[in-house]
């Protein structure tokens, strides 16, 4: 029965790892997956209570798939982390890959009471109020929180991991293998092979095409992030899953309330067998008790004993599970000191200034930070946006870019427009459809028109219309929504651009042929997103009606 009980458990983890690696491939565009691609990410309660306090609100797309989780582990205890956690999966994975084998230490098991620690500091990023969101349908004004849960959660860093280093390596790879060993170019792959151009190319039919492998920034420093957490296995053998990870510490405390417990009988001779093979050192120097909190049910322990001591029984006897977190008063107030900081840091970036396009509440060192369609407003945007890159994978077009300077700390990771990487091509709503916490709430493909998140701006000492009296006429025929209009001055048509219809797409600025920037490029300064859609509807028509240069809400 031990033996099987294990071989279950490695099944599941296997499965589940494939399941998660599908759902990833399979969020491309078109989007055809049964399954929500973002189920793991949903599924998440750390996620899920990230975004439902950071926002102050109910965000029922992760709380319905969260549920099932919180109610699992309250009955079976922390089977999430021994069962089905992609992240301790390949963390399993990777150590037997590489051989990175522990061995038995004094300083083992020291570190245990760090993951407790940082989860308390990251509660303390979702509750401190650290921006303001406008309610002028209520007439009130809210607080938002910072939530840095994004740093640790598991699914969200694997997630990462997987966009922004293994996307772009197997689309090199890819083209690799079909310039020098099958002769295809890597336009034929696109073309001719659906599932190649699903899962490999950032490209697909019917959107413009990019016939080169994506690329992301803060790629290096994700795999560096990665490789540390795996090599950390060689202190102690999963060391994420024993000391770091926050998403463990919220199921372990969770896990309190379950019934069923690990039982030692008489029969244990004390050879200590469990000890040296249990995955997160939970049993005790005592072989005959163990840390509860710490437990990820996985039965290693039941599986090597040779005497068969050890059985799954049913109850709240405490004499062998012990249920205390055994925190240290002092490092718990250093645990919320440190939350503190990490809201109050972010707001101190340099070079920052305020924007009258969000209200005066947004902080900007660049006026690039041009966000996806369907985005929130600033605020609610960077408190719930937990940087998984979901939306950067399934972006046909490479548009979307991890932040690095342009909203300063708090918007680090936070996906951007960058037109001259690809445009927002008008045919795609993706991104929408698959953020697990809606900080790009759902939007279709006709709403496209009014959701304002940028505008183009026309640079005529550089344009070849303009500076050099040639006719150019690529951003006026790329544009998909008419903001591009060709008017005669001295006798030659000249692209201009109409602020009031352009919702900055960037796909001028993709196809502008002036080296190396764009001599039209699409900026923050139309962003709209403090105003509801029915507001940026009615804006839309009324630029639509009325002829150009009249602006029928001035100052916005």
């Amino acid at each position: 029965m031990s033996r099987r009980l294990r071989l279950l458990r490695r099944l599941s983890q296997v499965l589940l790892l494939a399941g998660f690696l599908l759902l990833f491939a399979a969020a491309a565009y078109p989007l055809r997956s049964p399954v929500p691609v973002d189920l793991f990410l949903r599924a998440d309660p750390l996620l899920a209570l990230s975004a439902v306090v950071s926002l102050r609100q109910l965000v029922f797309p992760a709380l319905w798939y969260a549920l099932p989780v919180v109610l699992l582990t309250v009955l079976l205890g922390r089977v999430f982390c021994g069962w089905i956690c992609p992240m301790g999966t390949t963390i399993d994975i990777c150590e037997r890959i590489f051989r990175i084998r522990s061995r038995r230490h004094e300083g083992q098991g020291r570190w245990r009471r760090v993951k407790f620690y940082l989860l308390l500091a990251l509660l303390v990023t979702m509750i401190v109020p650290a921006a303001h969101r406008s309610g002028s349908e209520l007439g009130v004004t809210q607080t938002v929180g910072l939530s840095a849960v994004y740093v640790l959660d598991p699914i969200a860093l694997l997630t990462r991991t997987l966009t922004w280093v293994g996307v772009p390596v197997s689309q090199w790879a890819a083209r690799m293998t079909s310039d020098t060993v099958t002769g295809w170019s890597y336009s034929d792959l696109v073309l001719d092979h659906p599932l190649l151009d699903r899962v490999l190319a950032p490209a697909s039919t019917g959107l413009s095409m990019v016939v080169r492998p994506a690329y992301f920034r803060l790629g290096l420093l994700t795999f560096l992030t990665f490789a540390a957490i795996i090599a950390l296995g060689r202190y102690e053998s999963r060391f994420w899953c024993r000391n770091l990870c926050p998403l463990g510490a919220l199921l372990g405390w969770m896990g309190r309330l379950s019934p069923v417990r690990l039982a030692v009988s008489d029969k244990c001779n004390q050879c200590m067998r469990c000890v040296n093979e249990c995955k997160v050192g939970s049993i005790t120097e005592d072989p005959k008790e163990y840390r509860g909190p710490e437990c990820i049910e996985c039965y290693s322990c039941i599986a090597i004993c040779p005497q068969e001591a050890i059985a799954i029984v049913t109850g709240y006897d405490d004499s062998v599970r012990r249920e205390e977190l055994e925190l240290d008063r002092r490092r718990v107030l250093g645990a919320l000191g440190a939350g503190l900081a990490m809201v109050a840091i972010p707001k101190t970036a340099l070079g920052a200034k305020r924007t009258d396009a969000t209200e005066g509440v947004l902080k900007l060192s660049s006026n690039r930070l041009v966000r996806p369609p369907g985005s929130r407003a600033e605020p609610e945007f960077v408190a719930a946006c937990v940087r998984c890159a979901e939306c950067m994978k399934v972006c046909p077009t490479n548009t979307l870019q991890p932040a690095v300077g342009e909203g300063g700390l708090e918007a680090l990771g936070t996906p951007v427009i960058v037109a001259r990487a690809g445009p927002c091509t008008q045919p795609c709503n993706l991104c929408g459809e698959v953020c697990p916490v809606q900080a790009i709430e759902p939007f279709t493909i006709e709403e496209k028109t009014h959701l304002y998140v940028g505008t183009a701006s026309l640079n005529r000492s550089t344009c070849i219309a303009w500076v050099k009296d040639r006719e150019c006429l690529i951003c006026d025929e790329a544009c998909s929504y008419d903001a591009i209009s060709q008017r005669m001055v001295d006798g030659l048509g000249r692209p201009i651009v109409d602020e009031r219809i352009c919702v900055g797409c960037g796909i001028c600025e993709w196809v502008c042929p002036v080296e190396p920037l764009g001599a039209i490029r699409v900026d923050s300064s139309g962003d709209k997103r403090h105003l509801t859609r029915a507001e940026q509807r009615e804006l839309r028509a009324l630029a639509e009606e009325q002829p150009a240069g009249d602006s029928p809400y001035p100052g916005l």
